[in-house]
Parts: structure tokens; C-alpha cells; sequence
């Protein structure tokens, strides 16, 4: 931890081979060994180990959790006071007050993919698909060009990718006030917003060179309490487990780190960017530098070279001019405005910060508790359940229910990897491509007829190096450098696929259906199309009876592939798969509607996600209600809510029964209207009010069963 390039760079001291069957206790094993190795040299170096950091591997997470979760922080610490303080802060520390950390970068990585996973994350009860996510973005105003980027699945790795859906997310606008801005796209931005200002927090601290180090913490202290409250709210489903708990322990190495920094360098400085494994990555990217054409290399390849990185790291200290970061380790710094820095856009070092980095101005406690207040600021209701978790015992970031979730073994479905991501629409990104390659190639025709006109009698042709691009003119090798901005793969790492110049990653090797086999529907000229955030009707299973049910839509497959939209003519094949989000549905007023022609209102409850087949499914078009600014809502009939349950509950075959939702009996369903009675088919238990018998016909309640 210092400000001096000769001292920070990486300097490997123990290689050991893995044969994937290490279980945490033997790898523990090895990092012990290195402690202690270290620390029997401390009367030479006068330096202690303060954290130990990790890129996020499970093996490896689990033997961290075995050395530096032993035992909460002693009362006789030297940091006791400074940590003790921190209301929510996780105190469990290993040997030497010894904490362990996870690689923001990597972090960051995964947020991304995170949010391309098929299943999408719940926030404030909505869940946020891909599908969701792309349309609130292209409706901001970004280019498909560019979406198609950010949506790519073959590049997991890629930070600065990772870096750039992080931004477009935090930088969306408040949802437009207009009367086609329906119930579920206000909704959806709303908690886009939240998961923005989440993101935010969380990103900023490590990329906005003009903040000072207690700037730094206030953000990561609020990122920590919207992180408690979400995950409070939503579990798994806001972020998986494992995610959750590394961006926890990220956090908390951080705050207990600047506490070791002031009590063994009071007069010293703290730098943000130098925990992690960055140095380590670096070294990396100077070794496979060296490997020559062949990109894997073995255990005896990687001795030999791990000298010269060494001497390389200091050539590259005494001379930081000639440094050039690996490529996908790059990732720009932001103006306190978000503006990227272009001349600093390499890997962030204490050299290129500007903000105050000294910790003698640092107030842990402060920090800490400014961190809670910019949340309850920004977001309203994170308040009340602040309050809420301040009453529970034994609630701390790491333990957001009582106990502690990296003692706790996860359930299968709690990954950040279950769910294909999206395939990419690539017949709108197609046409943008393929107007760029035509407006390129007009513009040299165009050109050479000219020149063939008005130099016929030249000895030399004189060629022009501008062409009008897009209203613009510009060079040609701008011009074909927009062309081709969007067009990158990532090459195999065999040598013999890489000549062929085979990606990576296809369709074949990582199950993602192939882009040129999306099925799309323009609904000018296919017909009225299904698309997502729309209101439907379908049926649910409930205490034994069949129950109508309204959703929104937040998934559309065609074919196993996933699309934006779905012509209502194909809802009827079995290609066709829909997933929906359950919306409830009370009473209305007369304050919801003035004009007493609706009787039922949508609203929020608890979040629950199905997938059923399109034949199940009865698009919908109800009326909205914009009374209350920022907040709208759907209005429905109780007699189009008998059509559509006639509609559907008539189309059902034995084999529909099957795949019909089951949901459990709750306070907020099956709907209910003010006297307690509900929505259901008698065929399958007793008759009440809005009921069908056997023979499918109106009738009336039987008070009597």
C-alpha cells in the first residue's frame, strides 16, 4: 500500500499447480503457509499482511472464510474503536486481525453478467429482465449498435464492457410523465433507478479520481446499506449469494483496512485502487506477453518466466511512460461529472489520482454514517427498513437475516450462472451496419464517377481523403473505424482455431442460441405483436382451484430463443413461451376512478415470476390511470375480467392442466373483492361470487358451502 511504483508492483513468491480437486481446507493450507512465512520475516520488513484478496474463485473464497472469519474482532485490538462503532459492519476477523478481499474488477464483471443471465435480478419487487433492462436503455436514447454491444454474451471478461452497461444503468432518467408511459415501464425505470444509484455507489469510489478518501467511503458505505436493504427485501433473487457476500467482504476490507492504515501510518495515505488483485493481473498480462504465439502455457514455461516479470515490473517503475495495461484491464477515470478522462485511460494509480488520499482526515464512523444518510436521502423507503433491520439481532452486512451467509451452504438455484443469456438482435443492429457499409460505399462511388468526370484529362488522380458519413464529413479511416466499432470477437486461445480465425466462444460451446435464427416480427406489417412490459391475463393454480390471474410481461421465447416480441398469431404454437411477472388486483375507488366505471386496480405485491406456454396467455389492453403523477395503474371491468376468464378457462385441454402455475394461497391472492369473495372455477372446487359451474355458465354464490 504506498504511492511508489517500485514498490507496489507485483512480486510473486509461491507458484502452485491445481488440479481442480483442492477442497478449501488443503488450499488453506498453502496460504497459511505463506502467512506465516511472511510474517517470520516482519523484523526484516517492519510490514504486516493486512488482507488477503481474491478474484472470486470458490475454492479459493472458502479457505479465505477458513483464515479470516475465526473469531470477531477482540476488544483489546488496536482497531477495535475505530470498527466497533460501525452499526451493520461485520466484525469477524482472522488471525492478526487478519480480513480477506475480493478484486473489484471482478466484481464489477460479474454485475454485468449478471444482469445478461436469462432469469434477470428482482429489485423492489420488480425483476429486471435482459429483455426489461435493453428497452429502458434504447429508450434513453442509446444507439442499437450500441446496445448490441453491451448485450454481448461471448465477452464475459471484458471490464471496460462491464463499465459502460454499469454507466448507461445509473445515468437513466427519471421515467417520462406522459400518457403512453404505462404502469409496468414506471415501475421498471423506478427500480432501474434504485439499481442505478446501487451500482453507482458502488463503482464510483474506485474511478472518480477528483474524490477525496472520505468521499470514497461514504459511497461504498451506501452501496453497503442499499445492498443490505435490497438483498433484506429480495434474497437471491437481487443478487446471488456468493456475489452478495464478496461485495460485502470487498467493503468491509476496505473500512477495516483504512483503520490498520491509521493506526500503523497516521501520517500516511490510502489508495482505493491499489487493493485487489490488480497488481497480480498485470503481472499476468506481461507474462502471457512473453509466451510468444502460443497463448496457454504450462508450469515449467511459467517458472521460467516469472523472474523476468520481475525485472520487467521495475523496468516499467523507472520508466511508467512505457507501460501499456493489458487490454482488457483498462478502464477510464470519471470526472465527479462521470465524464471519462481519455489521457488517463489506462489502469488507475495513486500517480493519476487527485482527490485527497491522506488518512489523517478520515473519520471512519462519520463516513460511515453519511453513507446511511445519502441512502434515505436518495431512496425513500430504504428508511423504514433501516429502522426495521436496527431492531433485528445479529444483523450485519454479512448477515442481512442472523446468520452468517458464508457459513451457510447454497441452494442450487442461488448461482450467477443459471439462465442462457439473450441472444442478440442482430437485424436491427444488421441494418445500421449495413446502411454504415452503404453510406461508405455510395461515398467512393460517388467519388470515383467524379473523378472519372472531371479528371479525364489529369495525369494524376487526385484522391479526396473525406466522405460524407452520416451528414458529416469526415476521414475515410474514421469513417471505416465507425464501421467496424461494434464488430468485435474474441479469438480462441488454441493456435491452430485462432489462424482460422474461430471465436472463442460459439453458439455450440456456450448453449447460446445463434443470433441469425432470432425470428423478429414488425408489427406494421406481421400483424399486432406481444411485447414486454404488456399486460396479460392467464390462469393460476390455487388451493386446488383454477384462479385468473393479470401479469406483465417480462419474457418472450420463440423456439428456445429469446426475442423482444412475439406476433399474436404464433401465440397459439407450441414455439412460444411467455414469462410474466403477477400483478395484484383490489377494489378500486372512487378517488382511482372519478367516473366509477372500473371496479379493480392494479398494484404492487410480492414478486412472483412464472413461464407458461403462449397458448395460455390472453394479451390484454386495459385502460391507465394517470390520476396520481408518477404512479399509474391499470383499470379493469369485472365483466372483461368473467370474459377473459371464459376465453381462457375454454381453451384448456388435459394437457394445459399440467403446465398451469401453482401458486400458494396468500393474503394477496387469489383477488378478492371488499366482501372477501374471489375469482374461481367451481369445476375444480366450490362455487362463489364471479364463479363458473360445470357446464361453464354464470351462476351465483353458494353462501351455504
Amino acid at each position: 500500500m504506498s504511492e511508489d511504483t517500485r514498490v507496489y508492483a507485483a512480486r510473486p513468491i509461491l507458484i502452485s499447480g491445481d488440479c481442480k480437486r483442492e477442497t478449501g481446507g488443503e488450499h488453506a493450507e498453502v496460504i497459511k503457509t505463506i502467512l506465516e512465512a511472511v510474517d517470520s520475516k516482519k523484523y526484516m520488513t517492519h510490514l504486516r499482511v493486512v488482507s488477503v484478496a481474491s478474484d472470486g474463485e470458490t475454492r479459493r473464497g472458502s479457505s479465505l472464510v477458513m483464515l479470516t472469519f475465526k473469531h470477531k474482532l477482540p476488544a483489546h485490538s488496536v482497531i477495535y474503536s475505530l470498527i466497533s462503532p460501525l452499526h451493520f459492519m461485520n466484525l469477524h476477523v482472522g488471525d492478526d486481525d487478519l480480513t480477506c478481499d475480493k478484486d473489484w474488477k471482478h466484481v464489477f464483471k460479474r454485475f454485468r453478467n449478471l444482469l445478461l443471465r436469462a432469469r434477470g435480478i428482482v429489485v423492489q419487487g420488480v425483476r429486471i429482465t435482459p429483455a426489461i433492462l435493453r428497452s429502458h436503455l434504447q429508450s434513453a436514447g442509446l444507439s442499437t449498435a450500441h446496445l448490441h454491444m453491451l448485450f454481448n454474451p461471448n465477452d464475459k471478461q471484458d471490464v471496460k464492457l462491464a463499465f459502460d452497461m454499469l454507466k448507461d444503468i445509473w445515468s437513466l432518467p427519471p421515467a417520462p410523465d406522459l400518457p403512453t408511459s404505462t404502469p409496468g415501464f414506471v415501475t421498471a425505470r423506478e427500480a432501474l433507478r434504485t439499481l442505478g444509484k446501487f451500482l453507482y455507489h458502488t463503482v464510483f469510489p474506485y474511478l472518480c479520481v477528483d474524490l477525496t478518501l472520505s468521499e470514497q467511503l461514504e459511497h461504498l458505505s451506501a452501496a453497503a446499506h442499499l445492498a443490505l436493504v435490497l438483498y433484506s427485501q429480495s434474497s437471491k433473487e437481487f443478487l446471488p449469494t456468493l456475489l452478495y457476500t464478496d461485495l460485502m467482504i470487498m467493503i468491509k476490507n476496505v473500512f477495516f483496512c483504512v483503520a490498520k492504515t491509521k493506526v500503523d501510518s497516521p501520517e500516511g495515505s490510502f489508495w482505493l485502487m491499489l487493493l485487489g488483485t490488480d497488481r497480480l493481473e498485470e503481472l499476468f498480462g506481461i507474462l502471457r506477453t512473453m509466451v510468444g504465439n502460443d497463448a496457454n502455457l504450462d508450469i515449467l514455461q511459467l517458472v521460467g518466466r516469472l523472474t523476468g516479470t520481475t525485472e520487467v515490473s521495475n523496468i516499467l517503475a523507472k520508466y511508467p511512460h512505457w507501460d501499456r495495461s493489458p487490454r482488457r484491464l483498462k478502464l477510464p477515470a470519471i470526472t465527479r461529472e462521470s465524464c471519462e478522462l481519455p489521457d488517463r485511460a489506462d489502469h488507475i494509480k495513486p500517480a493519476s489520482w487527485r482527490g485527497n488520499a491522506s488518512i489523517k482526515n478520515v473519520t471512519l464512523l462519520t463516513c460511515w454514517k453519511r453513507g446511511r444518510r445519502l441512502v434515505e436521502e436518495e431512496c425513500a423507503f430504504t428508511a423504514k427498513l433501516l429502522r426495521a433491520l436496527d431492531m433485528k439481532p445479529n444483523v450485519d452486512i454479512l448477515s442481512p437475516f442472523g446468520d452468517l451467509l458464508v457459513t451457510i451452504p447454497l441452494e442450487d438455484d442461488d448461482n450467477e450462472g443459471d439462465g442462457l443469456p439473450p441472444p442478440l438482435p442482430t437485424r436491427s443492429a444488421g441494418v445500421v451496419v449495413a446502411s454504415m457499409s452503404r453510406e461508405i460505399e455510395d461515398a467512393i462511388a460517388e467519388e470515383d464517377v467524379d473523378d472519372e468526370r472531371d479528371g479525364a484529362a489529369a495525369a494524376v488522380r487526385v484522391f479526396d481523403k473525406f466522405v460524407t458519413f452520416s451528414g458529416k464529413k469526415i476521414s475515410k479511416t474514421r469513417a471505416l473505424a465507425l464501421r467496424s466499432k461494434y464488430n468485435k470477437t474474441t479469438s480462441s486461445t488454441d493456435r491452430l482455431k485462432r489462424v482460422q480465425e474461430i471465436e472463442r466462444y460459439s453458439g455450440s460451446q456456450t448453449g447460446t442460441p445463434r443470433t441469425h435464427d432470432v425470428v423478429q416480427f414488425d408489427s406494421a406489417f406481421g400483424g399486432p405483436c406481444l411485447l414486454i412490459q404488456e399486460p396479460i391475463a392467464t390462469l393460476v393454480h390455487c388451493d386446488n382451484k383454477i384462479f385468473l390471474c393479470i401479469g406483465e410481461v417480462n419474457n418472450l421465447k420463440l423456439d428456445g430463443q429469446f426475442v423482444e416480441q412475439v406476433n399474436l398469431d404464433m401465440l397459439v404454437e407450441d414455439l412460444v413461451a411467455v414469462s410474466f411477472q403477477m400483478l395484484k388486483l383490489i377494489p378500486a375507488t372512487s378517488d382511482d376512478d372519478p367516473d366509477l366505471k372500473y371496479d379493480w386496480r392494479t398494484c404492487s405485491m410480492q414478486e412472483l415470476t412464472f413461464s407458461v406456454p403462449g397458448r395460455l396467455i390472453q394479451p390484454i389492453d386495459p385502460a391507465v390511470s394517470t390520476k396520481t403523477p408518477g404512479d399509474p395503474f391499470y383499470l379493469l371491468e369485472s365483466s372483461v375480467l368473467l370474459a377473459f376468464s371464459a376465453s381462457l378457462f375454454e381453451r384448456l385441454t388435459m394437457k394445459d392442466l399440467k403446465v398451469i402455475p401453482k401458486v400458494k394461497l396468500t393474503r394477496e391472492f387469489p383477488y378478492r373483492e371488499a366482501s372477501g369473495m374471489s375469482f374461481v372455477f367451481p369445476a375444480y372446487g366450490l362455487r362463489c361470487v364471479f364463479g363458473f359451474d360445470r357446464k361453464g355458465m354464470f351462476c351465483l354464490p353458494d353462501r351455504r358451502k
